[in-house]
């Protein structure tokens, strides 16, 4: 599943966590996911690479572009984590 499906399967857009989230951050998250879908997507991408180490490679390029602290971050992946996970289970 591409991580961008989530926006579309999970309605991330229209989630608590998402909504909470001011332009900037909401920008940041955005071209997270576009990010960890041009990483698995390219020609170079190597499936013996952790997924999570690409992970934490895209984490740290976002807060560096976009001038933001990693645990804002992952402040917003882990509660919308918890979110859709909450939604998946009823």
């Amino acid at each position: 599943m591409k991580t961008s499906n989530i926006f579309e399967d999970f309605n991330v857009c229209d989630s608590n966590a998402y909504m909470s989230l001011t332009p900037k951050m909401k920008k940041a998250v955005n071209e997270f996911y576009k990010m960890l879908d041009n990483e698995k997507d390219s020609e170079s991408y190597d499936e013996d690479i952790d997924f999570c180490d690409n992970i934490e490679d895209c984490v740290k390029k976002i807060i560096l572009k976009h001038d933001i602290e990693k645990e804002q971050l992952l402040d917003y992946i882990e509660l919308e984590v918890r979110e859709q996970l909450k939604t998946t289970e009823v």
